[in-house]
Formats: structure tokens, C-alpha cells, sequence
């Protein structure tokens, strides 16, 4: 019965379709949305990008569920071995890690939040997994997804703004006063400012807890505030890989306000095997035959 659900789950993925003004007239999953082409400076240079598609959220546990499943149903072992989810990896993140350990991929509780504690190479052979399943649905194109280079993934994060500090623009905050990112915030009481030196300094023990009252941990993929691509969580929440191997964006729910900037340097530099703190989120590309 669970093994039909996700059958169920997979085909309406793979067959629900949106065309937003403006955007090409191409058929493709609902959960990805069009970022138009435009120009984008990074790191002192300015570059033209060509328009691509991106998922508006995290990639979920539910849908890696779905792409280990079909591994299992080909027969593919040696792959399925390589894609596995390595739940061990909570234990880097917090010394009672053991809840998440047993639940946090395979609990239905848990079903809309980003996959994480996987394999660059697993993320590519996601995106390759579902190249292949648009290409035997929609043969009139060529659709290639993959993780996003690092300029693809900044522009679509600041929605198209250089410059942008978050992907809803300077702050941390809303004009309520409501927090916008998932992230390791600190309140005033955690701020030492050293009398000597002047310099300003973090008190681990008093770090602030989580605005609903929860440890640290990603929330689903579906949170906070969208940016104006409507893309969900590209700064917080769980930091995504680039296209090359041991690069992220964005940092996640255990980084600082600072260190979840969209230019903030990368907090994962050269990690890329399975880590509780990373996850992705593919673009597509796509062109006629």
C-alpha cells in the first residue's frame, strides 16, 4: 500500500503543469517556477544569464523517497546504495540527535521537510533521475535539470536584485517584526562586548532559541516568507549545493543572520558528502529539438 501511494504521489508530480505569463509555453512540474533572463554582477563582474526554470522549494524527503523507490523498482542496487540517506549525520548537529536520526527521513511527520545528509553525487543523480522522467513524458524538448551554478543560484535567491542582502531585501525581519529565514538567530542576551578590545563577542550558552519555541532544525520546505520568484528558504532552513562539488548557498537553520546572506561566504566550502546541514534544489534547462 505505501509503495502504490508513492507510485500515486510520483505520477501527480510528473503531471501537473502551469504556464505563467511571459514564461515559455512548456510543460513542466508545478513545483518549479520561470526565472526570466537577465543580467546579474558577482564578485565585481556582470554577466548575462539566460532564463531557466528552478524548483520553488527545497527538494523534500518525499521526493527523494519517491526517486529511491524507483531506483529500488528498476533494479538499480549499485545506485540505490550510492543515493542512500545517511541519518547518522544528525549526530553532527546536536549531541541528543537521536529523534532525528530515527525519524526525520522516514517519519510521514517529516515528509515536507528538505531532504539533507546526502551525497553530492546522489543530488546529481536525482537531477539525472529526473531528466530522464520528463524526457519519455514530454519528448518535444530537451530538458536537462542539474544543480545551479553559483550566479543561477544568487540571482534567482535575490530575485534578480544585485546587491540584495536576503532574498526579501535588507533585513531579517518583516515590517512586523516577524522573522523571514529559518536561521541560528541570537538575541541581545548572547551579545558580550568586551571592555578592553571593544569587540563584540557571542556567548554560546545564552544562544536564543528558535522563534516557535523549537531546537534548531530545518523547517518545512513551505515556510517563512517567499522572495519576489516566489522561491521558499533559498537563505536558512538548509543550505544547497552548487553545481560544483562542495560549494553551497545560502546557509542553513544552524547559521548565523550574518552567514545566511546571499553573498555571505560559504559556510560548507568543500563538503561534499553527506552533511545534516545541506541539501538542493535543481533547475532545469530547457531546449527544443
Amino acid at each position: 500500500m505505501k509503495n502504490q501511494l508513492l507510485l500515486l504521489v510520483a505520477a501527480i508530480l510528473l503531471s501537473s503543469f502551469v504556464l505563467n505569463s511571459g514564461e515559455p509555453k512548456i510543460k513542466l512540474p508545478k513545483a518549479y517556477v520561470y526565472v526570466p533572463s537577465g543580467q546579474y554582477t558577482l564578485n565585481g563582474e556582470t554577466k548575462s544569464i539566460q532564463g531557466f526554470y528552478i524548483q520553488s522549494t527545497e527538494v523534500s524527503n518525499l521526493d527523494y523517497k519517491e526517486f529511491l523507490f524507483d531506483l529500488k523498482y528498476q533494479g538499480r542496487t549499485e545506485d540505490l546504495a550510492k543515493a542512500q540517506v545517511h541519518s547518522e549525520g544528525w549526530k553532527q548537529a546536536m549531541a541528543s540527535a537521536g529523534p532525528l536520526v530515527e525519524n526525520y527521513f522516514d517519519h510521514k511527520a517529516y515528509e515536507n521537510y528538505p531532504v539533507v545528509n546526502i551525497s553530492h553525487e546522489a543530488a546529481e543523480m536525482y537531477c539525472e533521475w529526473l531528466s530522464t522522467k520528463l524526457a519519455v513524458r514530454y519528448p518535444d524538448y530537451y530538458y536537462k535539470v542539474r544543480l545551479p551554478e553559483e550566479i543561477e543560484w544568487c540571482y534567482a535567491a535575490s530575485a534578480g536584485q544585485a546587491g540584495r542582502a536576503y532574498p526579501n531585501g535588507p533585513y531579517l525581519h518583516n515590517s512586523k517584526g516577524q522573522l523571514q529565514y529559518n536561521y541560528r538567530h541570537l538575541g541581545d542576551e548572547a551579545i558580550h562586548r568586551d571592555k578592553a578590545s571593544g569587540a563584540i563577542t557571542v556567548k554560546e550558552g545564552v544562544m536564543a532559541a528558535a522563534a516557535d519555541g523549537t531546537f534548531f532544525s530545518p523547517s518545512p520546505t513551505i515556510s517563512y516568507e517567499p522572495n519576489d520568484f516566489v522561491l521558499f528558504n533559498t537563505s536558512g532552513n538548509v543550505a544547497e549545493m552548487l553545481r560544483e562539488p562542495g560549494h553551497t548557498k545560502g546557509g542553513c537553520f544552524n547559521s548565523t543572520g550574518y552567514d545566511i546572506r546571499i553573498d555571505a561566504p560559504d559556510e560548507f566550502a568543500g563538503q561534499a558528502g553527506p552533511s545534516p546541514y545541506i541539501g538542493f534544489r535543481p533547475v532545469i534547462s530547457v531546449v527544443p529539438k
